[in-house]
């Protein structure tokens, strides 16, 4: 008993230390142009009693895409309990863990015929015309295309930069809440699509997202989930002078949305500090 005792508190622990690792991971295997970032703790989204809206809503059409991959190598969603979604010039990769076993999927899959690319001793499974995975361990899993998981090899052996050279971008992570199921960093092209992701929802008011976010270089967000979306954000702005304009547009959307019929947040608060905005907020959760 006491042996079966230890053993199920070492799972335990092991569990817990690869969850706290995939980040980090994800730091030290992406490439220094990554562009964005998020972070979705799927067993806690599962959980949520709207949970396939919720994965629509962080997760979208490329998890949609992984999971047709990942089907094909008999890898069951429900045993996917975390995603790193990564995008730069190059598209859509990234990392994912769970409770799979990464050399049984490999071997079975290479048995049953599936497609793959051997580069030294690692074996890129292709099991779609869109999406590529390797299996970097037992329960963890690089996915994109061929190209971009090659770059990935290529950053494991030191051979180009990481995004944990990119300090500015990993500073604003760090910052995000680290309790938070949903984490994650946007800049450089990705930042009116992630920032109107982040504010969408019906709304009386008539936004331009794109203008508020030209004058944003990067920000780091993280998003608790109840009854509404909870999401805390760090803006870090082009100048102390534009981050002054911003504070007073987002002050004063804040008291409109107050006043609207419907709005795409509320509670907004909002500080500065130089060229970095913090705010907090309230957005509605989509439907089940």
């Amino acid at each position: 008993m006491r042996v079966k005792v230890a053993a199920f508190v070492f799972c335990c622990l092991l569990s817990q230390t690869l969850r706290a690792q995939i980040i980090p991971e994800a730091l030290r295997d992406f490439p220094a142009q990554t562009e964005s970032l998020e972070y979705d703790n799927l067993a806690t989204l599962r959980a949520l009693p709207n949970y396939n809206a919720l994965k629509q809503r962080f997760s979208g059409k490329p998890l949609q895409r992984l999971k047709t991959a990942l089907t094909q190598i008999d890898v069951p969603e429900s045993e996917v309990t975390e995603i790193i979604m990564a995008t730069n010039s190059t598209g859509f990769y990234g990392l994912i863990s769970g409770t799979f076993n990464g050399a049984t999927v490999t071997k079975n899959a290479v048995r049953k015929g599936c497609s793959f690319i051997d580069v030294e001793d690692n074996k890129i499974l292709v099991p779609t015309s869109e999406m590529a995975v390797l299996f970097l361990g037992d329960s963890l899993a690089a996915f994109g295309t061929p190209a971009q998981i090659k770059v990935m090899l290529e950053i494991r052996k030191g051979a180009a930069a990481s995004l944990h050279s990119n300090t500015s971008l990993v500073s604003l992570l760090n910052q995000t809440d680290r309790k938070a199921p949903v984490r994650g960093i946007s800049s450089g092209s990705q930042i009116t699509a992630s920032l109107s992701d982040a504010m969408q929802g019906e709304s009386s008011l008539n936004i331009d997202w794109s203008r508020l976010a030209s004058n944003i270089s990067a920000f780091g967000y993280s998003v608790k989930l109840d009854t509404k979306a909870h999401v805390v954000a760090k803006l870090q702005c082009q100048s102390a002078a534009t981050a002054a304009i911003l504070h007073q547009t987002l002050s004063a959307l804040g008291a409109l949305q107050s006043m609207a019929a419907s709005a795409p947040f509320e509670n907004l608060e909002v500080s500065s500090s130089g060229v970095f905005i913090d705010l907090k907020m309230d957005t509605p959760l989509p439907a089940s």
